[in-house]
């Protein structure tokens, strides 16, 4: 067994329980307001500063590497609050920036009825070349109207903020978003997005010059598409891969939620992403079953959280990272409390990651009486059955 967990060490020395344990910590933390500066004296990174972030940038004795990082926030690091009062970080400079090949996500798995998601960006599908509609006969009568939706469409590629920090703050950064398990670094192209002001210094600005800048991106991979993955036919390969979701299913809570939009609405990024922000549905708790759900999974689980975030603790090095076999505990850990909520958790107490609308578990719930009812009663004729059915 020893020897196979060893084998599988390349995923779960990528542990996301230590990126959910982060999260958590950050999200608890509430720091003074007046113990950090405001997004609002940061001053804008220079064009001499993305000049050297260019792709085609090479260093010379003119013009030499900067030693300073450039980091792309898209999540709860956009908010002063976390960013620079929870993590501590002192940016050197900032920039609005749009991001076309990435688009924000919430599928890192988190904590069920507490924290279902987390924020991680993905790599965009762009659309391929639109076709011709064919040739059909105007209809005498306006065709009926698509069914409205309050959750808004947002189509134009990832929205956030670029700061430029010290090699020590970057470090801090990485550290505090769990060492590099669970998140990967990547280097993205990102277009500066031109400040929100009444009158324009330029009446017709310059067009923006692309540069790379690095974030962090969990892949998350389906377990449909490893199909040629030898191990999947083992009985501890669920355990060691890390939980599975189902994309774009699960619902970030109201409070993380809250975190990102006022990020937003501090850094002043695009009306129409900020509305598309505002539109997202948060996971509410709806029913008594799940507030008792979400007791007894925090009481059944808290202990062994608890434990392997004081372990971390304890073995982590500068950069955050655990040794292998405490981060393969932790994977285990977290694969085993979303496979108890699946087949335990989930069935009885009610889904802790989407939002249960009550009139739909009323009717789920008077269905199955009559259907049990029925059950009981084989002999009820055919006509009793359909009026009981209409009832329905």
């Amino acid at each position: 067994m020893s020897n196979q967990i060893a084998a599988n060490g390349d995923a779960a020395s990528d542990c996301p329980l230590t990126v959910v344990l982060s999260k958590l910590n950050t999200l608890n933390k509430r720091p003074e307001p007046k113990k950090y500066p405001s997004i609002a004296s940061i001053p804008r990174t220079s064009p001499e500063r993305l000049a050297q972030a260019a792709e085609d940038h090479v260093p010379d004795r003119d013009h030499p590497a900067p030693n300073t990082y450039l980091y792309l926030a898209y999540g709860s690091n956009l908010a002063a609050e976390t960013f620079l009062g929870v993590r501590g970080i002192r940016p050197i400079s900032q920039v609005n920036v749009s991001v076309p090949t990435l688009e924000l996500k919430f599928n890192l798995p988190g904590i069920p009825y507490r924290e279902p998601c987390f924020a991680n960006v993905d790599y965009r599908n762009l659309p391929e070349k639109p076709k011709l509609p064919p040739n059909v006969p105007i209809p005498p009568f306006d065709p009926p109207k698509p069914p409205h939706s309050e959750q808004l469409k947002w189509h134009e590629g990832l929205m956030g903020v670029v700061y430029e920090v010290t090699e020590e703050d970057y470090s801090t950064i990485i550290r505090t978003e769990g060492g590099g398990a669970g998140y990967k670094e990547i280097v993205v192209p990102c277009l500066p997005l031109a400040p929100k002001v009444s009158i324009p210094e330029k009446p017709f600005p310059d067009i923006p010059k692309p540069f790379l800048s690095r974030t962090l991106f969990a892949p998350q991979i389906p377990d449909s598409d490893l199909p040629d993955d030898p191990r999947k036919d083992k009985w501890w390969y669920r355990f060691v891969i890390g939980p599975q979701r189902k994309p774009d299913y699960a619902q970030a809570s109201a409070r993380y939620l809250n975190i990102i939009k006022d990020g937003a609405k501090e850094h002043e990024l695009p009306d129409g992403y900020q509305r598309w922000l505002h539109s997202l549905q948060p996971y509410t708790i709806t029913t008594w079953r799940q507030k008792l759900g979400a007791f007894l999974l925090l009481f059944s689980s808290g202990f062994f959280f608890l434990t392997v975030m004081a372990l971390s603790k304890v073995f982590a090095d500068k950069s955050g990272r655990v040794p292998r076999w405490l981060a393969v505990t932790m994977t285990v850990i977290f694969s085993v409390t979303w496979i108890v909520y699946d087949n335990f958790y989930k069935p009885i107490f009610g889904d802790g990651e989407r939002t249960e609308e009550k009139d739909e578990s009323k009717t789920y719930r008077r269905k199955r009486s009559w259907s049990q009812m029925l059950d009981h009663y084989p002999s009820a004729d055919e006509e009793k059955a359909a009026l009981l059915s209409e009832i329905d």
